[in-house]
């Protein structure tokens, strides 16, 4: 390589154009066989997943803890929310507990209710998230180049985020509602 450039060091990289692509590996294979001592030969293709799959596990942990910030406030927000509708609706939860209803089962029939709508809400967002965000972002990034994302979708842990905010949401609903066992049915009426 100092024959051919005198200015050679060892952390210079040497791009080496194929005119048949689907011999590039072979290419890539054979050049390392013959100079496994001194350079380290590989395709573009496998340059561009190390680089992706270095990319993609460097972004885990921020993107778990971005995660992990909507989750709680996915709670605080379901939590406000309820608190105020119960203070709301007092009055038709005092009815509800003068008809014979415990206190446990308008909780429960509260924080069934929240578990529906954001099991719901989760399925449509891992829809969109999915299958219309990508889209929606290749059309943004097409004017900078980008014609295809590559996009890494890990399952696992999309479920696991997906289960938490469900979780979250209707432990909000729960927690929020403990007002009204604390409240006898003829305060919830006053109120």
């Amino acid at each position: 390589m100092r024959s051919v450039n005198p200015d050679y060091s060892e952390f210079d990289d040497i791009f080496i154009n194929v005119n048949d692509m689907a011999q590039a590996g072979m290419v890539a294979s054979e050049l390392n066989e013959q100079f496994k001592d001194f350079a380290s030969v590989v395709t573009q293709k496998t340059l561009l997943d190390s680089v992706y799959a270095e990319a993609a596990n460097i972004l885990i942990y921020p993107m778990s803890l971005i995660g992990l910030l909507f989750i709680i406030v996915t709670f605080i927000i379901i939590f406000s929310t309820c608190r105020i509708n119960i203070r709301k609706e007092s009055r038709t939860y005092g009815i509800y507990k003068s008809l014979g209803m415990t206190s446990r089962q308008i909780r429960l029939s509260l924080t069934m209710g929240m578990f529906i709508l954001s099991s719901v809400g989760a399925i449509l967002g891992i829809f969109v998230g999915v299958y219309l965000l990508p889209l929606l972002l290749e059309m943004v990034l097409s004017g900078y180049g980008i014609v295809q994302l590559p996009l890494i979708l890990h399952w696992g842990g999309m479920v696991l985020f997906t289960c938490l905010s469900i979780i979250a949401a209707s432990l909000g609903s729960w927690f929020s509602s403990r007002i009204i066992r604390e409240a006898s049915p003829r305060m919830l009426v006053i109120e």
